[in-house]
């Protein structure tokens, strides 16, 4: 028949032997012996077999009686728990003895059966008609039995009135119990001060909500809901207290946050080793360009070796002093204190700008531009410059020197659509949503030079613009960067 639950027991607990039994099997209330560990009864007098439609003992042992919810076997446990010093403990139980809900109001005791150990006697007689109780209040008891979530009542001193399953199981953890004179309510949290002032919100208020860390050695952090209401038994004023446990979302929250952090306090470093860098750059670059340009004025009449050597220094020197602009503009990317000034301005002149500084650093480069006549749009023409900048540098480094780039800008609704093409080496198609990542780079251009902010910038500045950025691309054929900017009504 298996083993029977053990029971630890301060008290001596009745035995359900043979002669026990024979005087149970004559009263007319159903009366049976039930194993809370296998989950059988092993035991019913001839009324309980009526009850649960057995024709013997044996049969009725064979069936099993497992409860279908976690919070009906919650209940139990905390019954076998509760019965343990002795005594008993009268519930209405509602059953399904033939798949039909029937209502008994039980009384559980702990016993021995046998030499067989200690399980549950009950007996079990037929509940009267529940008085004003409906069909829907029955089953938002069953609901509150059942849930996960731990429910319980208490008295505006502090005092348990009623605990759910789940929260009976907290209790029963914490070693808590229902001590009269102390405010037991406070006494689970700890810290009873915040408790005890989400209490006063709530009957101020009505309902009052909180994360609390509960009392005990162990670190247990709960989303705790108090909502007024009064005991429906007394009449009085008390609160229904409504439990989640969330110590593991809240450790995660704080490692979250410890994490972001440290990558705060680690990018504002970097942020501030690359801004005082840069500047440190700034001051030899103009000594070395400068003496450059007095080397080529002292030399005028120098040919050949000696400028085509001081024509590389001061090429060097202007990429350097880019990527030295470009790193102080990511800085202030990421500090977001880059300043728009938008001007009401002709988009057409901005264009021509960004097209004439490209052509003198590669006056050999052809780019063909298609413009149409254009509205004025509000821009900042210095950043919408910048854009222009970056999409021509990246058309012109990725693209073959005999191949020309174009610029065409439309009006579609109430956009503009400025667009830049290139023939050249094309985007993989598995890098292209990567694109405007800082520090990203196609993994097809490893042999070009480059840092990867470009697109990142372009992304940012539109988005000053309340404009946005497209980009289309097949590898080997080419790209098309599409800058979409809004037309103001104004």
């Amino acid at each position: 028949m298996g083993n029977l639950a053990k029971f630890s027991h301060e008290t001596p607990l009745p035995l359900c032997d043979a002669n026990a039994r024979a005087l149970l099997s004559q009263i007319s209330n159903a009366v049976w012996f039930y194993d809370p560990h296998a989950h059988r009864v092993r035991w019913a007098n001839p009324a309980a077999l009526q009850f649960w439609n057995a024709p013997t003992i044996e049969a009725l042992a064979q069936r099993d009686f497992s409860p279908s919810a976690h919070g009906t076997a919650d209940h139990l446990d905390n019954m076998r728990r509760a019965l343990q010093a002795g005594g008993s403990i009268s519930e209405r139980w509602t059953l399904y003895p033939a798949g039909q809900p029937r209502q008994l109001d039980c009384r559980f005791w702990a016993a021995h059966y046998d030499d067989l150990g200690v399980g549950m006697l009950i007996e079990g007689r037929f509940a009267a008609a529940v008085d004003g109780i409906s069909a829907t209040e029955l089953r938002a008891v069953e609901a509150v039995r059942q849930t996960p979530m731990m429910i319980s009542l208490f008295s505006t001193t502090g005092h348990w009135l009623l605990h759910n399953p789940a929260a009976t199981i907290l209790m029963d953890r914490l070693e808590l119990h229902n001590i009269p004179s102390i405010d037991n309510y406070a006494a689970l949290f700890n810290d009873p001060a915040a408790a005890i002032e989400l209490r006063e919100r709530a009957i101020k208020n009505g309902s009052a909500h909180a994360k609390l860390k509960l009392s005990g050695p162990r670190f247990q952090m709960h989303d705790v809901q108090l909502r007024r209401l009064n005991d429906p038994v007394t009449g009085k004023l008390s609160l229904m207290l409504i439990q989640q446990d969330i110590t593991r979302e809240h450790r995660l929250e704080r490692r979250l946050q410890k994490a972001l952090e440290r990558e705060r306090t680690i990018a504002e470093t970097q942020r501030h080793f690359l801004s005082l860098t840069s500047h440190e750059f700034r001051t030899p670059l103009s000594i070395i360009d400068g003496s450059a340009r007095r080397i080529a004025l002292l030399g005028s009449e120098a040919t050949g070796e000696i400028a085509e050597r001081l024509e590389t220094i001061r090429n060097a020197v202007r990429r350097m002093s880019l990527a030295v602009d470009k790193t102080l503009e990511m800085g202030r990317i990421a500090d977001g204190q880059y300043q728009f000034t938008p001007l009401l301005s002709d988009i057409s002149i901005v264009i021509a700008r960004a097209v004439a500084a490209q052509h003198s650093l590669f006056p050999d480069r052809k780019i063909d531009i298609a413009i149409a006549r254009l509205p004025m749009l509000w821009l900042d023409p210095d950043l919408v410059e910048q854009v222009l900048e970056n999409l021509l540098t990246n058309a012109i480094k990725y693209s073959p020197a005999d191949q020309p780039i174009k610029i065409s800008v439309r009006q579609r609704g109430g956009a503009l659509r400025l667009a830049v093409t290139d023939f050249g080496m094309g985007i993989p198609a598995e890098d292209q949503p990567k694109l405007f990542t800082r520090f990203f780079r196609g993994q097809n251009v490893n042999a070009i030079k480059g840092s990867g902010v470009g697109l990142h910038a372009v992304r940012f500045f539109m988005g000053l613009h309340g404009g946005n950025v497209k980009i289309k691309s097949r590898e080997g054929i080419g790209t098309t960067v599409t800058l979409r900017f809004p037309i103001s009504s104004d």
